[in-house]
């Protein structure tokens, strides 16, 4: 019976329908990931830049342009778009393209370094929305579709599989081979939902990800969409985002492993937060907390990490009224506070080198031929990287004719 059963499996006609059967099986793969390329495609759009600045040599101050090229998506169709902060940062021209060919002006709504999101609005949009997720349930093991318009249409794309998120900095980890360019990069489910926004390598990666060679190297950072959801929103109505405060410093608790001499690996418990200091006249000054007590939770969510408490406290509207549960010595005790509005910090002195006239949109003042020169000038860096590319591709062709006829057959090859 067993002979018969290997000869069965080695049976070339078995081997010939499993064959089929897998070729079928990624043929329809291939097919849903292009239904899903062409369904989400059209929203995203390329933003590009430029910024001004200026330059004193010896005494002789002369203006130089910088360009850069980024990517958005289309969050309304009243033309709102959201981006990354990197993105957009110290735009003075901002003018933005979609699929269709179309530029459109862009003026800058709001842009917050922290959370690394910013939002720009055209006069008008000849696309459909992004369908928007949610971020909270994708779960680790989930595949999503990356995609940027660094280069223009057609889009670089890649895909990815959800890791999960990350407890030090609240950013969603994917692993997939995306370089720097992808920057504000859109992140689809499979069902085509927005789950979120490539982060600028520069900003909120980990010390997980540095180790691992940070971007580009099979690991990139998304901010979720449920997080930028709620920040957009801010920058839409206010122009800024309005933090809510709580007035505490707060520290992870360790515990420390000796593994001989006097060396120790240390370790965090996971349970609870020490609080280090406590502002004055702060809301948690108010209700009491003080000095070495252990935060536990605010409003049920247990409090494993300084980011956690953040983001959780800055995500609610000042004049929200939490309830705090934290330790002191040996005593469990709970709280109620009302959250007030983050402090103003002292403004940062501007940059001497970077001019911002402060209008919404620069562009629209300037003379036409400045931004017709703008866009020929885009068309021409999205054809010479069209050369680049088309030159690579003829030289591999000659590489692979240089090595002549294969000398073992592959399957596929004519009389396998």
């Amino acid at each position: 019976m067993c002979a018969a059963l290997l000869v069965c499996l080695w049976h070339p006609d078995s081997a010939t329908r499993a064959y089929a059967q897998s070729t079928a099986y990624l043929h329809s793969l291939e097919q849903e990931i292009v239904r899903l390329v062409e369904r989400v495609e059209p929203t995203v759009a390329s933003v590009i830049v430029q910024r001004k600045f200026i330059h004193s040599v010896n005494g002789q101050t002369f203006t130089d342009w910088e360009r850069s090229i980024g990517t958005g998506v289309v969050l309304h169709r009243d033309g709102y778009i959201i981006t990354t902060a990197g993105v957009v940062d110290h735009a003075h021209d901002i003018l933005v393209n979609f699929q269709d060919g179309r530029y459109r002006l862009g003026r800058l709504v709001g842009v917050d370094m922290l959370s690394n999101i910013a939002v720009i609005r055209v006069d008008s949009v000849s696309v459909h929305s992004a369908r928007l997720g949610d971020s909270d349930n994708a779960s680790p093991g989930s595949w999503v579709l990356v995609m940027n318009n660094a280069h223009g249409f057609p889009s670089s794309m890649t895909t990815g599989i959800v890791n999960g998120v990350r407890e030090e900095d609240v950013m969603m980890q994917i692993s997939a081979v995306a370089g720097g360019d992808f920057s504000g990069g859109a992140v689809f489910s499979t069902s085509g939902r927005l789950l979120g926004l490539v982060a600028d390598p520069r900003r909120g990666q980990s010390s997980a990800s540095d180790m691992l060679g940070g971007e580009g190297a099979g690991v990139i950072s998304v901010i979720p969409i449920n997080r930028v959801k709620t920040f957009a929103r801010q920058l839409i109505e206010y122009g800024e985002i309005r933090r809510s405060w709580l007035g505490v410093f707060v520290e992870k608790i360790w515990d420390s492993i000796s593994i001989g001499g006097d060396r120790n690996i240390m370790l965090g418990t996971g349970e609870g937060m020490e609080v280090t200091d406590v502002y004055p006249d702060s809301p948690a000054m108010k209700v009491g907390l003080r000095k070495g007590d252990v935060l536990l939770a605010v409003n049920g969510v247990p409090m494993n990490h300084p980011i956690i408490l953040a983001e959780f406290v800055t995500t609610l509207p000042a004049g929200s009224r939490i309830e705090i549960r934290y330790l002191r010595g040996n005593t469990e005790n709970t709280v109620h506070t009302v959250l007030a509005p983050q402090p103003k910090p002292l403004d940062s002195p501007a940059s001497p080198l970077f001019v911002e006239d402060g209008t919404e949109d620069s562009l629209s003042r300037e003379d036409p031929r400045l931004i017709q020169q703008m866009i020929m000038e885009h068309e021409k860096e999205l054809a010479a990287h069209r050369l680049k590319l088309n030159q690579l591709k003829r030289l591999l062709d000659e590489r692979l004719r240089q090595m002549g006829p294969r000398s073992v057959a592959l399957p596929g090859d004519d009389g396998f």
